[in-house]
């Protein structure tokens, strides 16, 4: 058996074996492809009234406590906007937002909340195929290693890609989509053009996945990138949410003054025992990275106690944070999510027709068998 022939037997077995879990991982990376951008339009009708010159806008903390006093809940997280007209967005305990007029107070209604459950529950099962981030480590186990087997499937495909005979007509006829073919011939064809064209795209969705899901894939990173590993720190428990809510409003008018091109500011409310109050500052719409910073104040006094834009993070620590975007397509804005979701959907056709071509050679093979025993003589079939 030689090379080609072996590596070919391989890349069989590895995509019977991990097909499903990459058309898990594909369908649930279709739906959450333009999450961000279906959010804003399902919430495009409600906008803040532009104050008139000269009206003074309540406190911060006015917001969170009318979001506390319409839900009756705890509030645990606040996005407020510099453009005036887009509301603030106060989430309360059970992932409850409700969009809040950042100048006068009054609460213009509920975000998108059912979308938004719906879009976390498709993320969770895409992260740790559970819902609400549920204990299923055997399940998460194997998706990550239909993962990492989609990296050795694309690259392997890629050298099964290569005609034996590099000729224009052979070429042609593996890149691009030939109408007149039908059956094998066509899911042939498409499973060699949907693998060719998409597989930079998929390659980088896959590898970060990777950088995502295994710790020796993200120690990987830091050591090429020439960065210290960063210890793994664990997030502190949350013991009560802050009464207080005043104490937020030098903290939070602090943080507007800390970068002046800040287009959101975001925090999670520290619990009572907290000394230090975390902000993300983000400079666009989100997805970039590079124009996102974190900031941490002191609790009392609102003395800086920490700024790190981007720029300051060590190179490790940065190709970890594109990681993310790189992965969903947002790095490079609406035409990154589009190819992300294209590549998705080639992912499906290459598990759909990889199948298909496997149903089709072991029915092939059937009746071959079938066809050598029919014409063998009566005597070797009887055993005489």
């Amino acid at each position: 058996m030689g090379a080609r022939r072996l590596l070919f037997w391989i890349h069989l077995f590895v995509g019977l074996v991990f097909g499903l879990g990459i058309a898990f991982l594909a369908s649930t990376g279709c739906i959450l492809a333009f999450q961000p951008q279906i959010i804003r339009l399902a919430e495009r009708g409600v906008r803040s009234i532009t104050p008139a010159g000269g009206q003074v806008c309540v406190a911060s903390s006015t917001l969170l406590a009318v979001a506390q006093q319409q839900s009756r809940q705890t509030v645990s997280d606040v996005q407020m906007f510099s453009d005036p007209r887009v509301p603030a967005r106060v989430t309360v305990q059970g992932n409850t937002t409700l969009l809040i007029d950042s100048c006068t107070g009054r609460v213009l209604g509920e975000g998108a909340n059912r979308l938004q459950v719906f879009f976390n529950s498709v993320r969770d099962l895409h992260r740790w195929v559970a819902l609400s981030r549920g204990e299923h480590e055997s399940l998460r186990a194997i998706k990550d290693a239909a993962n990492l087997g989609f990296c050795f499937l694309l690259l392997s495909g890629l050298l099964l890609w290569v005609p034996r005979q590099c000729r224009a007509a052979n070429l042609k006829s593996a890149m691009l989509f030939r109408r007149k073919l039908r059956g094998r011939a066509q899911e042939w064809n498409l499973h060699n053009i949907a693998g060719f064209w998409l597989a930079i795209p998929l390659l980088v969705i896959s590898t970060t996945g990777s950088i995502m899901a295994y710790n020796w894939a993200n120690i990987l990173l830091y050591r090429a990138a020439g960065t210290q590993i960063p210890k793994v720190q664990e997030r502190p428990t949350v013991q009560g949410s802050l009464q207080n809510l005043a104490l937020l409003d030098p903290l939070i008018i602090r943080a507007k003054l800390q970068d002046p091109y800040w287009y959101s500011l975001q925090l999670r409310i520290p619990g009572e025992k907290d000394r230090n109050v975390s902000f993300s500052i983000d400079e666009g719409m989100g997805g970039k990275p590079q124009q996102r910073a974190q900031l941490v104040l002191a609790l009392k006094g609102a003395k800086l106690v920490r700024w790190e834009p981007f720029d300051s993070q060590p190179l490790g620590r940065q190709w970890r944070l594109c990681t993310r975007y790189l992965h969903t397509g947002e790095l490079f804005g609406l035409a990154g999510q589009f190819v992300a979701m294209l590549a998705a959907l080639a992912a499906l056709i290459l598990v759909w027709s990889g199948f298909s071509l496997a149903i089709r050679r072991v029915s092939a093979w059937r009746k071959h068998a079938a066809k050598a025993e029919r014409t063998l003589p009566v005597e070797l079939i009887s055993g005489v």
